[in-house]
């Protein structure tokens, strides 16, 4: 059980345990949305490489991982940057946010939502976006709790043969 949890920028030595989290997140939180064709099929070391890649070439997004527990391992990450999509350029935008599902509620995803947002604002960025599943109850809670709020926009997410709805949320910055 974590006792404390510090963020700190996600460096390739954190590959592997950032593609734990993903692939066990998304296997805990999509049942039921994302076809289980494709949650059984997620690939820990194809995952592991395409972490160390991202992790490994300069791109305007950075990720922020969460490391607690005893021994001190990855727990959680959050990827940010510019948003994705030409109505919302000059927007800022939570790409991905993943908390361990063994120590979820635990003020993990809190702490990693405000460094998301510190570092959207610390690029100057005065208003972020965030997509999210629709089916997906618990994360929009959160989210509606950390202040985010559904603006009205929804796209499917083309999956393994599915399109389940995305919502998107927005909050100002600052």
């Amino acid at each position: 059980m974590p006792t404390a949890v510090v963020v700190r920028p996600a460096g390739v030595r954190d590959a592997a345990g950032l593609a734990r989290i993903r692939l066990a997140a998304w296997r805990a939180a999509y049942r039921g949305i994302v076809p289980a064709a494709v949650l059984d099929a997620l690939d820990p070391d194809a995952e592991t490489a395409r972490w160390r890649t991202s992790l490994s070439t300069p791109r305007p997004a950075f990720t922020r991982v969460a490391i607690a527990g005893s021994p001190a391992r990855p727990v959680g990450f959050v990827v940010a940057g510019p948003a994705r999509g030409d109505e919302v350029a000059g927007f800022g935008e939570i790409h991905a946010i993943y908390v361990d599902p063994e120590v979820q509620g635990r003020g993990i995803g809190r702490a990693l939502i405000g460094a998301g947002v510190r570092g959207l604002t610390a690029r100057r960025f005065a208003e972020a976006i965030l997509w999210v599943f629709e089916a997906n109850a618990p994360a929009r809670g959160f989210y509606e709790k950390m202040g985010w709020a559904a603006d009205g926009a929804v796209k499917p997410f083309e999956i393994g043969g599915a399109a389940p709805l995305e919502v998107r949320y927005r909050r100002p910055l600052g």
